[in-house]
C-alpha cells in the first residue's frame, strides 16, 4: 500500500459516503470518513467494480498508476478518461486498452481497442443483486458498465480529437481540482510514454471541448453528460455550498507538471 499525505481539510465526511455507497449516520459515518482518509491513497489495480474498493484506491485510480507502473516501449496503448461532475452525484470513467500489444511507436494502424465505460452516480438497481451470490451484494453501487470496441478509424478519430483538444500540451500544474466542481482528468501510455492532462471547468476551454460529445455518443449507456447547468441554482450561492458541505464528501488535489498531487 503506497500512502500519500491528504490535504488538511481535504475530505469533509458528513452524513453521506461517496456515490455508490449509500448514507452512514452518526458515529458509523464519523468512522467511515477516518477509514478513508488513511486508505484513500492505496494503489490501484485499476478495478474500481467493488465500491469500498474504489474509495480506498480513488486518488491511485485517477493518477492512473497501474497504467504508469506498466508504460514501457512495446507496452500496448492504454488510455483513460474520468470526469468529475460534482463527485457526489456523477463520475464517469472511459477506460480503452489496445487488444493487441503494440511496438515502440505504440498500437499500429489496424489495431482496435476496447472501452469500457462505467457510470457512477444517480439511480440505483437493485435488481441486480442475485439471492445466494454474495459477491453481487454491491452490484447496484458499481455503477452502469458497458463495453464495445473502438475500430482501427474510429481509434485514429479519437486520438485526433484529443490531439485537439490539448492532450499533447502542458497540464495546468498549480489548478486547484475540488470535488464539488467539474473537471477532466486523462492519463494513459501512448505509444510507450506517458500522457497526462486535465482540464477543468471554466478553465482550459473546458466548454469546447470535443472529445466528451464524441465518448457518450458511442459509450451505449444512454446516460447523458452531467455538466454545470445541470447543477441547482440558488440565491446565495455560498449558503448553498454550505448547505451541501454538510452531507457530501469533499477533497481537494492539486495538478502537478505530470501528475495529480494531493
Amino acid at each position: 500500500m503506497r500512502r500519500l499525505r491528504p490535504v488538511i481539510n481535504t475530505w469533509v465526511f458528513r452524513a453521506t459516503m461517496p456515490p455508490g455507497v449509500g448514507k452512514p449516520a452518526g458515529r458509523r459515518g464519523l468512522l467511515a470518513g477516518v477509514l478513508l482518509l488513511g486508505l484513500a491513497a492505496c494503489t490501484t489495480g485499476g478495478d474500481i467494480s467493488n465500491p469500498v474498493t474504489r474509495k480506498f484506491t480513488w486518488f491511485s485510480f485517477l493518477n492512473g498508476d497501474d497504467i504508469r507502473a506498466d508504460c514501457a516501449a512495446g507496452a500496448p496503448d492504454r488510455l483513460r478518461l474520468v470526469h468529475n461532475a460534482n463527485y457526489t452525484h456523477r463520475v464517469r470513467v472511459y477506460d480503452l486498452t489496445a487488444v493487441a500489444p503494440g511496438g515502440p511507436t505504440g498500437v499500429p494502424p489496424g489495431i482496435p481497442m476496447r472501452m469500457t465505460t462505467r457510470v457512477i452516480g444517480g439511480p440505483t438497481n437493485h435488481a441486480l443483486v442475485t439471492l445466494g451470490d454474495p459477491s453481487s451484494l454491491f452490484a447496484p453501487w458499481a455503477g452502469e458498465v458497458r463495453q464495445t470496441t473502438l475500430t482501427p478509424a474510429q481509434v485514429g478519430a479519437l486520438r485526433a480529437v484529443l490531439d485537439r483538444d490539448g492532450l499533447g500540451q502542458p497540464a495546468p500544474a498549480g489548478t486547484q481540482l475540488l470535488s464539488q466542481r467539474y473537471w477532466w482528468v486523462a492519463v494513459g501510455c501512448l505509444g510507450g510514454r506517458v500522457a497526462f492532462q486535465v482540464w477543468a471547468h471554466p478553465d482550459r476551454g473546458y466548454d469546447g471541448l470535443a472529445f466528451p460529445a464524441w465518448l457518450q455518443a458511442r459509450d451505449g449507456t444512454d446516460i447523458p453528460l452531467r455538466t454545470p447547468a445541470d447543477e441547482p441554482q440558488h440565491a446565495n450561492p455560498a449558503v448553498m455550498d454550505r448547505d451541501y458541505a454538510k452531507h457530501e464528501v469533499r477533497f481537494r488535489l492539486a495538478v502537478g507538471r505530470d501528475r495529480l498531487n494531493p
